[in-house]
């Protein structure tokens, strides 16, 4: 009986043991590739269809402005665009930089920020005039390391998270585009980066003020598990950042520790510029000029 016994425990304990190393070993390739066993779903949507009220030129970012209740699209030759969510333009306007290859907008003070590919410079719009108002350069190093590499392919997305609580009113968040993912080639990264939006302009007194020349830092980053990020936005009511790639046709979910939650199958081609209204109807901005608008169903 003694003999039954103690067999019986060490079948238990080698069990135990058998559960604690496999789940050990699951551990181990989730953070080698954490989307194992997180396969792509096609996007729950319904198609509205393509609102671009004119032929627009290689289309590169969008982002709905919640005060103007409108939709701006810039291009990568330095078009910018404002139109309704119907698809009515209302404006149209050019920024002298090219390589613009990203739009975000600030919803407390309702300015437009757009990101230039190659000089890392965030531009501060105005959306009435649609004329750049300051410009910030994006240091490419963190904490020594040249994380943004100088002649590589650059940033190619942008979100605005605002915060009450941050002396600067809210952070940046910027895409890496990059692709490779093997070590030693350019890293595929979003970052989030502190732009001086309040501290870089000084008060000289009566209303004056004049802004310093001043960077952006890189406050912290996380690698991506895909390549060619080509758009960015802020999911408000999920809290998390969308995170769009082009190549791989990917729309994925990912919180602002880098942890991605869920990954879809998108519609379109080329797609360069995401953004969702306060409806929860999303626009997709595509090379091609089309900007694709559908309901969006995710739960």
């Amino acid at each position: 009986m003694g003999k039954k016994i103690l067999i019986l425990v060490l079948i238990i304990f080698v069990s135990v043991l058998l559960i604690f190393l496999l789940r050990q070993a699951q551990w181990f390739v989730h953070k080698q590739n954490p989307l194992t066993g997180l396969a792509p779903i096609q996007l729950p949507y319904k198609l509205i269809g393509n609102i671009a009220p004119i032929p627009m030129r290689e289309l590169s970012g969008a982002t709905y402005h919640p005060q103007r209740q409108t939709v701006f699209v810039v291009g990568d030759e330095g078009d910018i665009y404002e139109i309704r969510t119907d698809g009515g333009l209302i404006r149209k306007g050019f920024l002298k930089q090219t390589d613009i290859e990203g739009i975000t907008v600030h919803p407390e003070t309702g300015l437009l920020y757009a990101v230039v590919e190659g000089e890392e410079a965030i531009l501060e719009i105005a959306p009435r005039t649609l004329r750049v108002t300051r410009e910030f350069r994006v240091n490419r190093k963190f904490e020594g390391r040249e994380l943004l590499k100088r002649g590589g392919m650059g940033l190619e997305a942008i979100a605005f998270i605002p915060n009450a609580f941050h002396p600067e009113g809210g952070t940046f968040w910027v895409g890496n585009q990059s692709f490779s993912l093997k070590q030693g080639k350019e890293p595929s990264v979003i970052c989030e980066v502190v732009v001086p939006l309040v501290s870089s302009k000084v008060t000289l007194g009566a209303d004056k003020t004049v802004a310093k020349r001043v960077e952006g830092q890189i406050s912290r980053f996380f690698s991506l598990s895909i390549i060619d990020i080509s758009g960015l936005a802020y999911d408000r009511e999920r809290q998390c950042l969308l995170v769009m790639s082009d190549t791989t046709n990917l729309l994925q979910e990912v919180t602002l520790d880098g942890d991605v939650r869920r990954q879809y199958l998108i519609p379109g081609q080329d797609q360069e510029g995401i953004v969702i209204d306060k409806m929860g109807f999303m626009y997709i901005a595509q090379e091609n000029g089309e900007i694709i608008k559908l309901e969006d169903h995710r739960n």
